[in-house]
């Protein structure tokens, strides 16, 4: 008896972690409809001096993309210069040494930088090239992004004062549609665009630096301290560390930059654990720092809140792994408590609110209003598919961080791939896997197979739809982890 009470106990606390984070997301959400506005557009009157750096490792699908449509934009030749940052091991060179030969020869000033090592990753890349920027103002752009022509024309303008450090626009997924996958991902993204980064800026909160499609003021970056590779999350890291030091960021809604998602299980799961790990590092190196600064009360909650986002991870790992348990005990009799069918109720709520906060936060962003509502839940049943199925992986990988256990950046691998093309990404850019831990996952795939199990026999629909999840989400990961799927 005295277990049942004590996991009764572990679950209601769980839930009830869970209920305060997604009420800081509906204050989010609140402050995000009021913001819901069409920024006053401005026009460039004055033209300063831009670096565009582009951190480049092992890209040979997408990096003659980006640097065709990065040297396509609109802004005065003799005062834009374009950095290559190329730390690859393998043709990608070749192809970046191409295109930059070819472009040098029509007069626009694009270099090819190359280090001997990659130390430091991306962030050593990106700091390594601040040496030779001549830019009062650095754009960043990742090689899976195709920035639009106007990008500089219409973001320069927002450094209306010498406090903004920063100018971050809205990611765009030119795939999509390209799988369920993909859809899934772009649930995700849009509400993190819509709600928590709108939600953030128009609450005085920090926001982040996405690591790419922004721009940054060169001094702010020299301010903050520069890039450091103590993270995975160079970009949150450096985000925080500037604007505790009182420098301020401008966020826009309707500038789109366009990238593309992974494409595979595995490609998801590596950009995931990434960003998870990385931000559990920001905690152990930021949070405290962010506490003793002279941030208002708000932007220090809502911004704890922001670095300990991964770690949503592993309330949800425990709770998908707990509820069944308790469901089962409940409908046996075996615990002893009046107040379950409240923290059920909790639960549920907890449940309908999330689903809300995901429906209004990617109909702000998708263009065909009836498309988005039409085929929402089957996107977000996706996503949560996902999400189950990598849960474990992220959950290591958080605490990894909380740790300090140190590990390589690993690059998502992205192919260029259309929705009508079949052929299969090679396998050149396998990646290194950091855990494996496929067995722990065919366990909990079992324990999805009960849950279904468990509610046939109770004639339970939800809780049958429950263990669906769960099997679906880890059959991917263990079975289909680098397929394709085109549905």
């Amino acid at each position: 008896m005295i277990l049942q009470e004590l996991l009764f106990y572990f679950w209601a606390i769980l839930n009830l972690l869970l209920f305060f984070y997604v009420c800081v997301e509906i204050i989010l959400l609140f402050f995000a409809l009021k913001a819901k506005k069409k920024n006053s557009k401005l026009v460039l009157k004055t033209f300063p001096k831009v670096t565009v750096q582009l951190p480049i490792y092992n890209e040979k699908y997408v990096v003659e993309r980006l640097i065709e449509s990065v040297c396509k934009i609109k802004y005065p030749k003799e005062q834009l210069e374009i950095h290559v940052l190329d730390d690859s091991t393998d043709e990608t060179s070749l192809l970046i040494a191409n295109m930059v030969s070819f472009y040098q020869g029509k007069g626009i000033d694009i270099k090819h930088i190359q280090r001997t090592n990659r130390v430091g990753f991306k962030a050593g890349a990106l700091d390594y090239s601040l040496q030779f920027c001549t830019g009062e103002f650095i754009a960043i752009f990742d090689a899976d992004f195709v920035p639009d022509v106007e990008f500089l024309m219409n973001s320069i303008p927002y450094f209306t004062n010498d406090n903004i450090g920063v100018v971050q626009t809205r990611w765009t997924h030119i795939n999509e549609n390209f799988s369920f996958i993909t859809r899934a991902q772009a649930i995700m993204l849009n509400t993190h665009f819509s709600i928590e980064h709108l939600g953030r800026i128009s609450s005085n909160a920090f926001i982040n630096f996405n690591g790419t499609a922004g721009i940054w003021r060169k001094t702010c970056i020299e301010d903050a301290g520069g890039w450091h590779s103590d993270t995975l999350t160079e970009d949150l890291d450096l985000s925080f560390r500037a604007q505790m030091k009182g420098w301020k960021f401008t966020y826009l809604f309707d500038i789109e930059s366009p990238a593309e998602l992974p494409i595979t299980m595995d490609a998801y799961k590596t950009q995931q654990y990434r960003w998870s790990k990385g931000a559990a590092e920001c905690v152990r190196k930021n949070l405290k720092k962010l506490w003793k600064s002279p941030a208002n009360f708000w932007a220090k909650l809502a911004g704890s809140l922001h670095l300990f986002n991964s770690s949503i991870f592993i309330i949800v790992f425990f709770l998908v792994i707990t509820s069944p348990i308790i469901y089962w005990l409940s409908k046996e009799n075996l615990i002893a408590f009046n107040n379950v069918n409240v923290i059920s109720f909790l639960s549920l709520l907890i449940t309908s609110l999330i689903t809300l906060l995901f429906f209004i936060g990617h109909l702000m962003t998708v263009k065909s209003k009836w498309k988005g509502i039409l085929f929402f839940l089957p996107n977000f049943y996706a996503f949560l598919t996902l999400s189950i199925g990598i849960s474990l992986y992220m959950v290591i990988g958080v605490l990894e961080g909380y740790f300090g256990k140190i590990s390589e950046f690993v690059r998502t691998p992205k192919y260029n791939l259309k929705s009508n093309i079949h052929n299969e990404p090679k396998e050149d850019y396998a990646f290194k896997k950091e855990t494996n831990i496929s067995f722990l996952e065919f366990i909990l795939l079992c324990y999805g197979v009960f849950i279904v199990l468990l509610g046939y026999n109770y004639h339970d629909l939800y809780i049958i739809n429950y263990g669906v999840i769960i099997v679906l989400g880890y059959s991917i990961k263990v079975f289909f982890p680098k397929y394709i799927f085109k549905f």
